[in-house]
């Protein structure tokens, strides 16, 4: 599936899962949140981290490595942004919609840089040097932790609380 496709997929992808949790349990966190293989957040907080991460983590990261000279890109702590954002007091269909319009800017405005600029460079936190293209597979590989986080979370639902969730 080629990258423009498969970061477009993203916010299905992720309704699907969403859909499977539970209204009434959107905000669970486990116990025990061994072997999880993402950042821990409730369904509800993989949401709107993931609408963080795009719009103040990405879209700017992109941009800038466009724009400047090797620069220095920020990595943003997602806990830290779920205490200043109350992600427990957002609405999960605005959140979608918002996520849904922002990986859509982020792909269309990804298709207007010219061939040559997706060898740009940037360092950006532990990976060092990175190139606009590996930015932007950095986003993809973000998304399928976040998707593996949330099967993962839907597996502590089934097994700690033993609810019975849709398997389609």
């Amino acid at each position: 599936m080629p990258l423009f496709t498969t970061l477009l997929a993203m916010p299905d992808q992720f309704e699907r899962l969403l859909g499977q949790v539970p209204t009434d349990h959107l905000d669970w966190e486990p116990a025990n949140w061994a072997g999880i293989p993402s950042e821990r957040f409730s369904a509800r907080g993989h949401l709107c981290h993931l609408l963080d991460i795009e719009v103040l983590g990405y879209q700017v990261r992109f941009r800038r490595t466009l724009a400047e000279s090797l620069p220095e890109l920020a990595s943003l702590d997602g806990y830290q942004l779920a205490l200043d954002h109350d992600y427990p007091r957002q609405d999960t269909a605005t959140q979608l919609d918002r996520f849904r319009t922002a990986r859509l800017q982020t792909v269309e405005w990804l298709k207007t840089v010219p061939s040559d600029a997706w060898q740009r460079r940037a360092r950006y936190g532990g990976y060092g040097e990175v190139t606009l293209d590996g930015l932007v597979r950095l986003l993809a590989s973000h998304d399928h932790q976040h998707l593996a986080g949330m099967q993962w979370l839907l597996m502590r639902l089934n097994t700690d609380l033993g609810l019975a969730l849709p398997l389609e």
